[in-house]
């Protein structure tokens, strides 16, 4: 058993006895906990991304690129009050090819697959990762649909959407040289997701992919790219440098939770809407950094 394999089964095992001895309410707070302090701050070093590779690009501006970082945010939220609807699908899909991107940028660095192989790999693993969580909390998820006006989900459907894309994933796993060592992590992580999903809440479940398989491993990497290391001293850094942007995103998202009605707008619709604001803006920057990576 490899190293890959034992962590997540470390993640994924503590994750469920913490679960079991804690009630859905307490597995919400610390989902939210989560998300609010270590999901924000992967994503609050943005605009050092931008400083770091437009240094290498002398004809762009930096005050423009903070502008246009600016108005995604500000459209994305603009776009939950106009057609909400359209921007929660908008999110869905963003996030599972900035997922999937994640994880197969950090599986395939050094390797030369097609883009075409990569791209399917990325949709696929983020594909697989939204369909589990959504069947596995049907209730949860189709109650956060419907205050964005979308219809609710069938299982049915869900079910084989998954038996699809499973195919289609294992398939690629299976055929291309390059990445048959990586299709006994791939179904393990897979499994375990699926275990741990139906036995905990729609945000605890997502919170523990989203802190420990993904904004961490984007840290790292962010960490990286902006100092050419990781060491402690690069990583107190990146937090130091975070904690302005990290303190506005807070703050912006206190403002925007005394302005709304909660008794017409689910919490969970508020938390979404707010991350997909700043992951609109976010996705595009972390797929400019991998690109001056390579």
């Amino acid at each position: 058993m490899n190293k890959i394999i034992k962590s997540r089964i470390s993640i994924i095992l503590t994750s469920l006895v913490v679960s079991y001895f804690i009630s859905d309410v307490y597995e919400n707070i610390l989902g939210f906990i989560l998300i609010l302090s270590i999901g924000v701050i992967h994503g609050a070093n943005d605009l050092l991304i931008i400083n770091r590779y437009s240094t290498k690009e002398s004809n762009k501006n930096h005050i423009l690129l903070f502008f246009y970082y600016l108005m995604i945010v500000i459209i994305g939220f603009a776009l939950f009050y106009i057609i909400p609807s359209l921007a929660l699908l908008a999110f869905i899909a963003v996030s599972v090819y900035h997922f999937g991107e994640q994880h197969w940028e950090v599986n395939l660095a050094g390797t030369n697959l097609s883009s075409k192989i990569k791209l399917s790999l990325i949709i696929s693993h983020g594909l697989a990762f939204f369909i589990i969580i959504f069947m596995n909390n049907l209730v949860a998820v189709n109650e956060v649909l419907a205050s964005f006006y979308i219809s609710s989900l069938n299982y049915s459907y869900l079910a084989l959407s998954l038996f699809l894309v499973s195919i289609v994933y294992c398939f690629i796993l299976a055929y291309n040289k390059i990445l048959r060592n990586h299709f006994i992590n791939e179904i393990s992580f897979f499994v375990l997701l699926f275990i741990l999903t139906l036995n905990s809440t729609l945000i605890y479940g997502f919170a523990i992919y989203f802190i420990f398989f993904h904004s961490l491993l984007s840290i790292k990497d962010q960490v990286k790219f902006i100092y050419n290391d990781d060491k402690p001293t690069s990583i107190k850094k990146y937090i130091r440098s975070s904690m302005p942007y990290f303190i506005l995103a807070l703050t912006f998202l206190l403002i925007f939770y005394f302005f709304v009605d909660l008794q017409k707008v689910n919490l969970l619709q508020i938390i979404f809407t707010f991350l997909a604001a700043i992951t609109f803006p976010h996705v595009l920057v972390i797929e400019k950094m991998y690109s001056h990576k390579k």
